[in-house]
């Protein structure tokens, strides 16, 4: 694993957009007795791609262990760094420490979509666009950064099952 640096929910209350990076550990509360995890992969157009492990505790910690075991609880995300992160307008995420250098295992096989009607395209991490159909854009991440309530509806989908 990259060097890890885990500095805790109490050192920076907000990180501003423009300091956040490909690696770093956040940690959200996601109800009153339980905190979620995750890391981000990207910086995509409109916020950061990023994946939410299924690593859950009563407490804002976790150890590089933890993190070495974690998988994906839902699939990638765009979140809305800004509002989460930056501004703090919904919810309690914070930036929580970081891994240096770090690169998904999948990152060349990561697409985005966007597009309407007919009309739609994929882009990779690299800004590479190809069009591609309306009923193929169900295979891939919807470029549209994601708050606080849509992630903790997909983490309890995922969960409740």
């Amino acid at each position: 694993m990259q060097k890890l640096k885990i500095w805790g929910w109490d050192k920076k209350e907000r990180t501003m957009i423009r300091f956040i990076k490909n690696g770093d550990i956040f940690c959200f509360k996601m109800d009153e007795n339980r905190y979620c995890f995750g890391r981000i992969i990207a910086k995509v157009d409109f916020g950061h791609l990023a994946e939410i492990f299924d690593y859950m505790s009563d407490k804002p910690c976790i150890n590089e262990n933890d993190i070495e075991k974690a998988v994906r609880l839902i699939p990638l995300v765009v979140l809305d760094s800004y509002s989460l992160f930056d501004r703090k307008l919904e919810g309690e995420w914070r930036i929580i420490g970081r891994q240096e250098d770090y690169t998904a295992s999948d990152f060349d096989n990561i697409y985005l979509t966007f597009g309407v009607g007919n009309h739609w395209k994929i882009k990779d991490l690299y800004g590479n666009i190809t069009r591609i159909s309306a009923e193929e854009r169900f295979q891939y991440i919807l470029l549209s950064p994601q708050g606080d309530y849509r992630v903790k509806e997909s983490i309890l989908k995922c969960i409740s099952n």
